[in-house]
């Protein structure tokens, strides 16, 4: 039987989305210097405009994010529905450009695919309701722009399921410290609901490490005793020491990604005015620099539905010097075989 950390390896969230820092790095590079390539060939301005730098672009995805779990507070959705939709919109974001598709369009459509994902059901239109000055059309016009973005990757593994395993084995193994697991418990899904959700511990690390970071950032203690020192008497005790320092090292550096966003800067940070008013040039200079053929997705979608639907069909072969069409050249095929003795065709060969 496979354990659970071959079955994590030959999932789409490790094979397709889990990165190395300096790989996920190249890779933004990569995707900004293309989208202002792209952009500065359409908007035939000169000078070009001041375009965002990847750094510039990683805050707004992190500040679009937020705005997502927001409106998904707003709504009213699951904790898991939410979490999904950010994970679609960071990863979208990994290989798409902010200047090239606006990000306040595809938050939307990242909530509703992320329902659908999860199989939660909710009605487009009332989902549209709630955001002003959109229509379901809106919503939907980005949903296959969003599937390839994150490469039709739906399966979105979650560290708060395994957190509740760990907790439980925490009840077992300390039943007189049932009001410290508990504070722990609670602390811990804070951090798994916002602080995971807004850096990039997703494309890092294994949603076991995700937990037990988030764990060691609320009682570090808890986690030795889910991850213990081996004892002398064990097989190997050396090798045992250096597999859980391993552990621990991925641990400590998980911890210190997820300690720049505690879940207070929900309120306290990004929440202030003077948040906004940090983020306002940055979306100013986005505003400037967009792409002019992708802002409007709706627009877009149907541009490339007359496209589709143009297309030049390839013609019939010519029925006695005329180009037949499609139904004259089935009757031409079915009197021929009417005319012919055997039902069967003429002999092979």
């Amino acid at each position: 039987m496979a354990t659970e950390d071959e079955r994590y390896r030959q999932s789409s969230q490790f094979r397709l989305w889990s990165f190395s820092q300096s790989g996920l790095d190249q890779l933004r590079q990569k995707t900004n210097a293309l989208a202002k390539q792209q952009i500065a060939a359409r908007l035939h301005a000169d000078p070009p405009p001041d375009f965002l730098t990847p750094d510039e672009e990683v805050r707004l995805v992190k500040f679009f994010t937020i705005e997502l779990i927001r409106a998904a507070q707003f709504c009213e959705l699951p904790t898991e529905i939410r979490s999904t939709a950010a994970i679609f919109l960071r990863r979208f974001y990994v290989t798409n450009s902010v200047m090239t598709y606006p990000p306040t369009e595809l938050l939307k459509t990242s909530l509703f695919f992320g329902c659908k994902a999860e199989g939660f059901y909710i009605r487009l239109a009332r989902l549209a309701d709630k955001f002003p000055n959109t229509t379901s059309e809106q919503i939907l016009a980005g949903e296959f722009l969003l599937c390839q973005g994150i490469r039709f990757a739906f399966d979105v593994r979650h560290p708060l399921r395994a957190l509740e395993g760990a907790i439980l084995e925490l009840r077992r193994k300390r039943p007189t410290e049932q009001n410290r697991i508990n504070t722990a418990h609670m602390r811990a899904r804070e951090i798994l609901k916002f602080s995971a959700l807004v850096t990039d511990v997703y494309f890092h690390y294994a949603p076991s490490q995700i937990m037990m970071a988030a764990l060691l950032m609320t009682d570090a203690e808890l986690v030795d005793t889910l991850v213990p020192l081996p004892e002398p008497s064990d097989e190997n005790p050396a090798v045992q020491t250096a597999l859980r320092n391993r552990i621990f090292t991925a641990l400590e550096a998980c911890r210190k990604m997820l300690e720049q966003e505690p879940p207070e800067r929900m309120t306290d940070y990004w929440g202030t005015p003077e948040t906004v008013k940090i983020m306002k040039p940055l979306r100013k200079k986005l505003q400037k620099c967009r792409d002019p053929d992708r802002a409007n997705l709706v627009a877009l979608q149907q541009a490339r539905r007359e496209q589709a639907s143009t297309k030049v069909k390839k013609p019939s072969a010519p029925v006695d010097g005329v180009v037949a069409t499609d139904a004259q050249s089935r009757d031409a095929k079915r009197r021929k075989l009417e005319a012919g003795d055997d039902v069967f065709g003429p002999a092979l060969g």
